[in-house]
């Protein structure tokens, strides 16, 4: 399938009346000697005096002052020449064949914490444009998306570790046109940046003044025992960075210009269960209903056979399995049910249903042996691995296969909630998922547990061995879903405590390894040293890279909310607070000295990343909730 290139799309995008200029190979990183300037506690701004544009743009959410080192916008090339009229808090501009005394085509107010932007039908004016280098900001628009690369109003723009705008019109129903881009194609010789582009349509003769607002706002739920504590500074500024729209694909993902996983949407519809509303008319809760009908209409995504390099012309990275990853389906089923019991949407639950329970019975079915667990069709077996096949779950360089304790703990999860959904409204085998969910927690303790290191192993491979590695996430969700009881969690937390002092990870700044001791050549999927491959049969020498070893802010949330719920507060306090102050830092976002990004570390702080913003990380922020309880 053919990538259009950002230009491509630029030219495309003719066809709804609306061209985005193109980039000037020389970026902008701050305020040019010919920019009108607005300065407040919640935003510094810079306007082009010469062309309708923004030149930079520092947001705090907050008002707290806070500007970043470089303004991320990228500068577009003179199309059309206007001229400008200024006064103290607003500029506007009139295409230069315009009367002097006609209405402006473009004029922009400004206020504390907002920006007016006001299109009159004057004459050929073009888009307003707003295009953002996502190496530097990992901006996102957030809203509704009926047709590819078309957001309705109201919508948001997100751009983490800054702020959020709140987008509204005096039109209804209109629509802003946005893109998304990570290649870096060349054209003529000058490389294109990784972008985030937002197009604002002018005014025209169906709507002859357009009014837009864009309101500095910051969206996370009040949690009274923390209000105006400035630890918790990055939890409000970001607590909506797990929100992240492909507009290719019309779906939550990875980052506004990567991969969706079908994995991963439980945790953006389990924090959307907190979120407050976006906007008039949008919830987080929309944007995950937005994501489920794509899937339940055939659309395909990491972790599913089909996803493809390119998938419908995104950026995409292929699934190279011949069966869809354990955790998938659990995933979704959670999604649909967090979105369900939110917005009791009864209607959609009736319409979907077949759907629902066709992705529950694939659960349901991966029972191969009837033992109540779930099961990969790859063995997992030590040395079966052949750097091109996927394992069974979202560690996929870490060899997870047959029995995997991370996918039946979502397996065990969505099965109870679906089973309950459908006791509630009197849907007929609602037994049928929770005695099943039932039976594969009385399997899970015996199967996963190892008495050698004192915690849950990460498989049980066919051949009957269990592949332990101290892995944190394993048995962290396994206590925070409920697999164990309190005294089994707390014997195994003393144990996956004791091994990290033992190990030497004291950091939190960094987030949690996912494992604590090297992963065995043979237990790992990637050759490359890149990928945390090892060359030595013990994996010493590509320990702490990526996946084996490395540090993020994945899955992090579950060890604390395990320990939370286990009430160990000091133990819960001394792996959040650092990474809130990491967060609050802009420490998991944009990339290292090296050129590979902040989303995975070794455990001295080298970067060995690669997506520049990773959002499954800010699912921990949704772990600041339970302060409330322990804090008053």
């Amino acid at each position: 399938m053919k990538t259009t290139s950002r230009r491509e799309f630029i030219k495309s995008s003719s066809v709804l009346g609306l061209t985005i200029p193109l980039l000037n190979p020389n970026e902008i990183f701050g305020q040019l000697n010919d920019s009108f300037t607005f300065q407040s506690p919640f935003m510094k701004v810079a306007m082009r005096k010469d062309f309708p544009q923004l030149d930079s743009l520092c947001i705090d959410s907050l008002g707290k002052g806070k500007a970043a080192a470089h303004p991320p916008l990228i500068r577009e090339i003179i199309s059309k020449k206007y001229r400008s009229t200024i006064s103290a808090k607003s500029i506007s501009y009139q295409i230069e064949s315009q009367e002097k005394n006609s209405p402006p085509a473009w004029k922009f107010s400004f206020s504390n914490k907002s920006i007016q932007i006001i299109s009159e039908k004057s004459g050929n004016s073009e888009p307003f444009n707003i295009n953002i280098n996502q190496e530097l900001n990992h901006a996102t628009v957030l809203g509704i998306m009926k047709e590819r690369n078309k957001v309705a109003l109201p919508c948001l723009i997100h751009l983490p570790d800054m702020g959020t705008f709140r987008v509204t019109s005096n039109v209804s129903g209109l629509e802003l046109l946005t893109d998304a881009r990570r290649t870096n194609s060349e054209v003529k010789g000058n490389p294109e940046h990784h972008f985030v582009s937002i197009s604002f349509p002018p005014a025209s003769v169906e709507y002859p003044q357009i009014i837009y607002q864009l309101e500095i706002v910051s969206i996370y739920p009040d949690v009274t025992a923390i209000k105006n504590d400035p630890v918790y500074d990055g939890f409000r500024r970001n607590f909506i960075n797990i929100f992240q729209v492909n507009p290719r694909l019309r779906v939550l993902a990875n980052n506004s210009s990567s991969d969706s996983c079908a994995f991963t949407l439980y945790m953006s519809a389990q924090l959307a269960q907190y979120t407050p509303p976006l906007a008039d008319g949008l919830k987080a809760m929309d944007l995950v209903k937005m994501t489920l009908d794509r899937y339940i209409s055939g659309m395909k995504a990491y972790g599913l056979v089909g996803y493809t390099d390119n998938y419908e012309e995104a950026d995409t990275v292929s699934w190279k399995s011949k069966y869809d990853s354990l955790d998938s389906h659990p995933s979704l089923l959670m999604a649909a049910c967090y979105y369900i019991n939110s917005a009791n949407d009864t209607k959609w639950l009736n319409e979907n249903i077949s759907s629902l329970i066709e992705w529950a019975d694939i659960t349901v079915k991966n029972d191969i042996d009837e033992d109540g667990l779930i099961e990969y069709p790859l063995s997992g077996n030590y040395g079966t691995w052949d750097g091109v096949r996927r394992p069974a779950n979202w560690w996929d360089t870490v060899g997870f296969g047959h029995k995997d304790a991370y996918s039946n703990a979502l397996a065990y999860r969505a099965l109870n909630l679906f089973g309950e959904i459908l006791r509630n409204t009197n849907m007929p085998e609602s037994q049928k998922y929770t005695d099943h969910a039932a039976k594969l927690k009385s399997a899970y303790y015996s199967t996963f547990y190892n008495p050698e290191s004192g915690v849950l192993a990460g498989w049980k491979s066919k051949d009957g061995q269990l592949h332990d590695y101290y892995f944190t996430f394993v048995n962290s969700i396994a206590i925070s879903y409920g697999l164990l009881n309190e005294e089994q969690g707390n014997r195994v937390m003393d144990k996956l405590l004791s091994k990290m002092e033992s190990v030497g990870f004291t950091d939190f700044s960094l987030g949690l390894p996912g494992n604590l001791i090297p992963v065995k050549k043979g237990d790992y999927t990637a050759s490359d040293h890149r990928w945390g491959g090892p060359s030595l049969e013990d994996g010493t020498d590509a320990f702490q890279i990526y996946e084996n070893g490395g540090a993020t802010a994945c899955y992090t949330y579950f060890m604390v909310d395990a320990l939370q719920k286990l009430k160990r507060n000091p133990d819960s306090r001394k792996i959040l607070y650092p990474i809130l102050k990491s967060i609050s830092d802009g420490n998991f976002s944009g990339s290292c000295v090296n050129g590979m990004s902040k989303d995975w570390k070794t455990w001295k702080g080298e970067c060995w990343g690669y997506e520049g913003f990773l959002c499954d990380g800010y699912m921990v922020l949704l772990s600041c909730l339970g302060e409330d309880e322990r804090l008053t």
